[in-house]
């Protein structure tokens, strides 16, 4: 199976799950939705060959990290589950340190950007869990609205540089989304706060894969290969 393959598939089957569970069309079982991830994550990572380096081995725990405690967190999130969330969220920070020194691979960035959009996914679905705003969940969903339109046009919506191979803006706009999630979650937050950082984290994601979608409809279509 390929990279953009993958990409379809996931985007088939997240986008109808988080418009039930937003619409409260149907309530499962919550520990449903961090172990779906895990095993979204698991076929990437077999998908990709994954633990090559000890970036990727970073990457995973990460995520495994956040599974765990987002099965095993309340409703009401406590504060410890929050620093936990807050703490295995930053080592994102740490395996790009870890890229850099050691090198970094394709597969690896492939890697942490999947990884990143399935941490997004997971704090939105914690929001909405905790009493928050069911227009949350068009954070992870605006993602996969991108795969789908590129699918449709013909365009690549896999590279994690898509932008003459430059992904500050995309780093920015992840380290803001996340933050936004990330105050939402925090215990006491009030409703107003709750909805103006899913607020930002909206508009953000909105704004940067719209700028990467108007750069890929842009862009000459790729020449064929000859026979």
């Amino acid at each position: 199976m390929s990279l953009p393959l993958w990409l379809r598939i996931q985007a088939m089957l997240w986008l109808p799950l988080l418009g039930v569970y937003g619409f409260g069309i149907v309530d499962w079982w919550w520990s449903f939705w961090p172990l779906l991830i895990a095993f979204s994550f698991l076929g990437l990572c077999i998908l990709l060959r994954s633990v090559r380096t000890a970036a990727d081995l970073v990457t995973i725990v990460r995520i495994t990290g956040l599974v765990v405690v987002a099965c095993s967190a309340s409703a009401d999130l406590p504060l410890a589950a929050w620093f936990s969330i807050l703490a295995l969220t930053l080592l994102d920070l740490v395996d790009g340190v870890i890229a850099r020194r050691f090198g970094a691979t394709e597969e690896g960035a492939i890697l942490d950007m999947e990884a990143d959009h399935f941490t997004v996914m997971l704090l939105a679905l914690l929001v909405v869990r905790g009493g928050g705003p069911s227009w949350v969940l068009l954070v992870p969903a605006i993602r996969y609205l991108f795969v789908v339109v590129m699918w449709a046009v013909g365009r690549p919506a896999h590279e994690p540089r898509p932008v003459d191979g430059d992904n500050k803006r995309g780093r920015v706009c992840c380290a803001i989304v996340v933050g936004a999630l990330l105050a939402a979650l925090l215990p006491g937050m009030s409703w107003t706060m709750t909805v103006l950082a899913g607020g930002v984290a909206v508009l953000t994601l909105v704004i940067s894969f719209g700028a990467d979608a108007l750069f890929l409809l842009r862009a000459r279509p790729a020449a064929k290969a000859g026979p």
